[in-house]
């Protein structure tokens, strides 16, 4: 069943905070662990709750209320529950560095200045990595043993999107060989130029299906550079463990909702509830929405008095 009480004495649960090695527990969940519940105690309450003789469901087995458990909380991941993930990357001589195992989608990318502050990237949109086909000296195809055309793990496009160009030209030879083009920018300011080609803090370019992100030379000579991505996960990447797979308590009630509804709509004895079942998850659904926006008023208000600088245009 879920904790209804602290796990810890207050001396166990800063123990590790404070470097008292000894005195952290061997079970030990992280601070701030009082504000989420597994989702294995949610199973269990769930069957305490709704399954069994005299209730909404007399017999699910616990395999079925487990998929559809890991289920909701995928789709409370990506836009309800707060799952999104932040890691820290050196960029590497390669400009590149792999998605992580649990990555859905990307929130944000950014550099991080020498002051500690993150600087937003933007994507390349004119950029991409194609699966090369390998040729021969007369562009002629060539194929593998089996008969399939043979392809290159990486792409002329994306080697020419990372290559460093060291050398200098003119500013008016590159305004003469580059002004007529769609995505040309001189010094971000040309008029009715494409605001997508008018980022001068470097760009990076996601190639999903090979699973890597491709920065572009103007990352090729800093030192050091520091890159966060901000991610979605779908909050089951220790699904092996579901004592380790959290969910916020503010979106408890709103799961326990979503597996009544989707597990009594595949029943006879129930499925003439399933109408009502589904609006009261929608409806809880959306108060744990309202919940999760974490909103504070004096914060609101800080950014609104700023208002008084907009210019109508």
């Amino acid at each position: 069943m879920a904790d209804q009480q602290h796990k810890y004495t207050d001396s166990q649960y800063y123990a590790k905070f404070e470097a008292r090695a000894a005195d952290v527990p061997d079970d030990f969940e992280e601070l701030g662990y009082y504000q989420r519940t597994s989702l294995e105690e949610i199973i269990d309450n769930f069957i305490i709750a709704y399954v069994g003789d005299d209730k909404v469901l007399s017999k699910v087995p616990e395999y079925e209320i487990a998929f559809w458990a890991q289920r909701g909380l995928q789709e409370f991941s990506y836009d309800t529950l707060h799952s999104d993930k932040s890691i820290e990357i050196e960029l590497g001589e390669s400009l590149q560095f792999p998605l992580p195992q649990d990555f859905v989608n990307y929130k944000q990318i950014s550099i991080v200045g020498k002051d500690g502050l993150k600087k937003k990237l933007y994507p390349t949109p004119n950029a991409s990595n194609p699966t090369a086909i390998v040729q021969g000296s007369d562009y002629e195809y060539t194929y593998s043993d089996d008969g399939a055309v043979a392809t290159s793990d990486q792409s002329i496009a994306i080697e020419r999107f990372q290559e460093n160009d060291n050398e200098e030209i003119s500013a008016e030879e590159y305004y003469d060989n580059n002004y007529n083009h769609d995505n040309f920018n001189y010094f971000n300011a040309r008029y009715g130029a494409q605001p997508s080609s008018l980022n001068q803090g470097g760009g990076y370019f996601i190639d999903r299906n090979r699973g890597v992100i491709f920065f572009d030379n103007t990352f090729a000579n800093i030192d050091g550079t520091l890159i966060v991505l901000d991610y979605i996960s779908d909050g089951l990447s220790s699904s092996d463990d579901l004592s380790k797979v959290y969910v916020p308590k503010m979106a408890e009630d709103a799961l326990y909702a979503y597996l009544l509804y989707n597990i009594s709509k595949l029943r006879p004895a129930t499925v003439q509830l399933a109408g009502l079942y589904k609006k009261e998850a929608s409806a809880k659904l959306r108060n744990t929405k309202l919940r999760l926006t974490n909103l504070k008023a004096d914060e609101l208000t800080r950014v609104l008095r700023n208002k008084a600088k907009w210019i109508k245009h």
